[in-house]
């Protein structure tokens, strides 16, 4: 059954923190492009492996870096023929502390709140109604 969210359980959030991506293999840097407290879209220059486990290290502005486990459920390339590609990653996450699952719910929460207040304002704002003539 469809819902709002689709397949997701929560709702995700733009956002363009720096990555590391950690194999087993190797090591990549890339940048989150959306998170959500279940899992992130990562963009980066080399695909991490498909199968096993992965690590990401998300570097927060101002906050200490989330440490997760995760697996890529997909990846997809951009730019093929222009110039370098990248890659776009699917992760979702296998083991997240319960304070950065918080911290990641709390920064949807507050950025989807600016964003339904903002939608709130702009449909209270008062409308200018030019009185009906038709009445006498």
């Amino acid at each position: 059954m469809a819902t709002l969210l689709g397949r997701r359980q929560y709702s995700r959030t733009s956002v363009k923190w720096p990555v590391t991506v950690l194999t087993s293999q190797d090591k990549t840097e890339g940048e989150t492009e959306n998170v959500s407290p279940t899992g992130a879209f990562i963009s980066c220059t080399v695909v991490p492996l498909s199968e096993g486990s992965i690590r990401l290290v998300i570097k927060v502005p101002g906050h200490q870096p989330i440490n997760v486990a995760g697996k890529v459920v997909w990846s997809k390339v951009f730019n093929p023929n222009t110039g370098a590609p990248s890659f776009g990653v699917g992760v979702q996450f296998t083991k997240i502390s319960e304070n950065d699952s918080h911290f990641l719910r709390e920064v949807i929460l507050k950025r989807y709140g600016k964003m339904i207040n903002r939608f709130i304002a702009k449909t209270e704002q008062p409308q200018t109604n030019q009185e009906d003539k038709s009445i006498p």
